[in-house]
């Protein structure tokens, strides 16, 4: 007995680097679970000699995969009914349709636009609707090979309870993985947010400080989409739970990471004078090197979320920022009167109390519960679910006019099935359900992702095509052409939100495979790639020729929006310093909303390069003109990330006069009066040298200015965007 334990330790100590990956990685997990599925429908039907069921039960499981939404288990049982009745129901409508071919062509076009619609409602929504309209495609595959009209149906939905039960099965196991993952994957974007940031602090950049800037506006846009995604993957768990102790940790961190998002994205200085004020001392170096200890912090705060352990800061961060601050006390004493270095003195402070944030993340865990309520209600009213019959119509009507790009893609999809499904009645097209496959995966929403997707969908068959025919003739046995086709499925599932290319590679072997087991491998070769290059073509047809975004993409209305939010926002700043500082809903509101219209305005923006025939004139201006308008955004949220009370009347005068002009030149169209920002910036500039004038209301008097200072630019960058847009 006293033998078996050392072998026993042994082989726990083999075994935990093998087993960490599954349990610290949804996606391994997730991986992990589709490898259970795909054995399930393959070695599985073979062994029980069902071998005639392969292919239509793994390809119901495959449409029920993409269809997979995280979600709490009694939604995700919701979502399974209903995935099995609409799976059934099309199937079966179109076994019945089948001979006759316009009522099948009506039926496919029309009911794949409605599918497409119902993503109005919701992520959840849209991901079931497209595993639908997958699976509308995939009866094309057997229609006339089944006796009854119920058979094929009835196999897709074994495929699609097999998968659920393997879903569910692994949610218990693990139901807060998903939860965990987020808010790693949110950490991770804050972490290469405050590397693009530690960028700006090196002096030998300043000819590139446009270009850096731009960046920091793309990992802002990644940071508050994975901050959404955490949102909606707490809400779902936080319905079907009592607060326990790792939920209380995992909310509170999520509106921690919000502040400390605040805090980096704010900006207290024109980072082009960096090099003329700073270039001969350590100053903006050691800052360099604290923002980047900070975002390895973030890096291991990620990597503990994800492992359960608890989280500490490394004596490097401490000793760091000791030295910065005496650093920075030894400069001052060395330039008395030099005033621009209480922009870096701002700075300190934020990263002072990051690190404060990040130093008592678990001391102060015992102060969470009693904010978990009011943090749980904060984060319900962000909920996207549907209330009644009157929230579903309010999440319909914007989608139902072509200004909306989700009723144009759907307009697009069906006039695509309608002519891909007429060229698959043509004598070459034997297999030409494989061009609607195409098209569906290969049209997007808006036409810069489609020509993304165009490129590695063509790339990844041809590879597919050119790596499956020496497969099939090196591999001719049944056992293992079935073990291939369960390491192309999990590879596909792997790599499809990571590498298209390689994702749509592994979809080709896959099917490949399959269908070799109905005896047609070598046969579907050519055709494949004929209708892969066909499909693409159609795609690329309807995204240019039918409702091109070019033409809906009114830049002058997301300027309005953007502009709109961001002033929301300021102006629940100047609330807060009027009234004191409070985490209220209608603040946290402001501030989410601004950074998702910053998100809108810089997808519009970065939509514009990949137009055919680009005006590089508008082109330039829209960046630098996205540039400009995240550096207002982040001014103001260095406001915000300082709020509190101020008594002193000619200082809210300031900033009530400095919000009330951006409103009126920018949302007004008031014309810009530069003599009276000159005079009321020479009125800062006399209040900031007063000498008994505190850090606190320095930093609003230097917001403020920065606020003005760019205005007459970014003005002008608008005027241009929009005087190119209409010619």
């Amino acid at each position: 007995m006293n033998a078996a334990r050392p072998a026993t330790a042994t082989f726990v100590k083999i075994i935990k680097p093998v087993l960490l990956p599954f349990q610290s990685s949804a996606l391994m997990t997730y991986c992990l679970q589709i490898l259970l599925v795909f054995l399930g429908t393959t070695f599985g039907l073979k062994f029980l000699g069902y071998e005639f069921l392969i292919v239509p039960v793994t390809l119901g499981a495959i449409a029920t995969a993409l269809t997979d939404f995280d979600d709490r288990l009694s939604l995700r049982l919701r979502n399974l009914l209903l995935v099995i009745i609409l799976f059934f129901s099309v199937s079966s409508i179109l076994e019945f349709l089948a001979p006759h071919k316009l009522w099948f062509a009506l039926w496919l076009s029309l009911s794949s636009a409605l599918f497409i619609l119902m993503g109005a409602l919701g992520q959840r929504y849209a991901t079931i609707s497209f595993g639908t309209i997958l699976l509308s495609i995939y009866t094309m595959f057997g229609l006339g090979e089944y006796q009854h009209w119920y058979e094929q149906p009835l196999y897709f939905v074994i495929g699609a309870l097999w998968y659920g039960l393997t879903s569910i099965l692994f949610f218990l196991l693990r139901p807060t993985l998903q939860v965990q993952e987020n808010l790693a994957q949110s950490l991770q974007h804050m972490s290469d947010l405050l590397l693009s940031k530690a960028k700006l602090f090196d002096p030998d950049q300043h000819p590139n400080v446009e270009n850096l800037l731009y960046e920091l506006s793309l990992k802002n846009t990644l940071v508050i989409q994975s901050f959404n995604r955490s949102k909606d993957s707490l809400l779902t768990r936080l319905k079907a739970s009592r607060a326990n102790r790792n939920t209380i940790y995992w909310l509170n961190l999520y509106f921690l990471m919000q502040d400390i998002h605040e805090q980096a994205t704010a900006n207290y200085l024109h980072y082009e004078q960096i090099e003329q004020h700073f270039s001969r001392t350590d100053l903006i170096f050691r800052i360099q090197k604290n923002i980047r200890l900070q975002a390895l912090a973030c890096q291991h705060l990620a990597g503990c979320v994800l492992r359960n352990e608890k989280f500490y800061l490394s004596a490097d961060d401490e000793l760091a920022l000791k030295h910065l601050q005496e650093s920075m006390q030894d400069w001052i004493t060395q330039h008395p009167q030099n005033i621009e270095v209480k922009n870096l003195q701002l700075i300190l402070a934020n990263l002072l109390s990051v690190h404060e944030q990040l130093q008592h993340l678990h001391d102060q865990q015992a102060l969470y519960k009693p904010r978990y309520q009011q943090h749980f209600d904060d984060l319900s009213l962000f909920d996207d679910d549907i209330r009644d019959r009157t929230d579903l119509w309010l999440k319909l009507k914007p989608h139902l006019s072509p200004q909306s790009a989700l009723f144009r893609h759907a307009v697009r999809i069906a006039i695509v099935f309608l002519v891909g499904y007429a060229i698959s009645l043509l004598p070459f097209a034997k297999n030409g359900y494989w061009i609607l496959l195409t098209s569906l995966f290969v049209c997007q929403i808006s036409y810069f992702a489609t020509k993304s997707r165009l490129k590695l969908r063509t790339l990844g068959t041809l590879l597919g095509v050119m790596l499956g025919v020496p497969i099939l003739y090196f591999v001719p046995s049944v056992e293992g052409q079935l073990l291939l086709t369960v390491i192309f499925g999990v590879g596909f599932f792997y790599l499809r939100s990571k590498k298209y290319a390689m994702a749509t590679l592994m979809a080709t072997l896959m099917v490949l495979l399959i269908f070799n087991l109905k005896g047609a491998g070598y046969a579907i070769i050519l055709p494949r790639i004929i209708d892969t290059l066909i499909g693409c073509l159609i795609a690329w047809m309807a995204v240019s020729w039918i409702w091109p975004d070019w033409d809906f993409r009114n830049i002058s209305s997301n300027i309005k929006k953007s502009s709109l939010a961001t002033l929301d926002y300021f102006a629940a700043v100047v609330e807060q310093y009027r009234n004191g500082k409070d985490n209220s809903i209608a603040y946290r509101t402001a501030r989410r909303l601004a950074h998702n219209a910053q998100i809108d305005l810089s997808s519009m923006i970065s939509s514009l390069s990949t137009e055919p025939n680009p005006d590089p004139q508008l082109v330039k201006s829209a960046f630098r003109y996205l540039v400009y308008s995240h550096s207002q955004l982040s001014y103001i949220a260095a406001l915000g990330s300082h709020r509190e009370q101020v008594t002193d009347a000619q200082i809210l005068d300031l900033m009530r006069w400095c919000q009330q002009t951006l409103t009126g030149v920018l949302l007004q169209q008031q014309p810009l009066d530069t003599y009276n920002i000159d005079h009321k910036l020479a009125e800062i500039h006399r209040l900031s040298t007063q000498e008994n004038l505190s850090a606190h209301l320095l930093l609003v008097l230097k917001q403020i200015s920065l606020l003005l200072e760019i205005l007459p630019e970014l003005l002008k960058l608008r005027h241009e965007l929009l005087v190119a847009e209409i010619k």
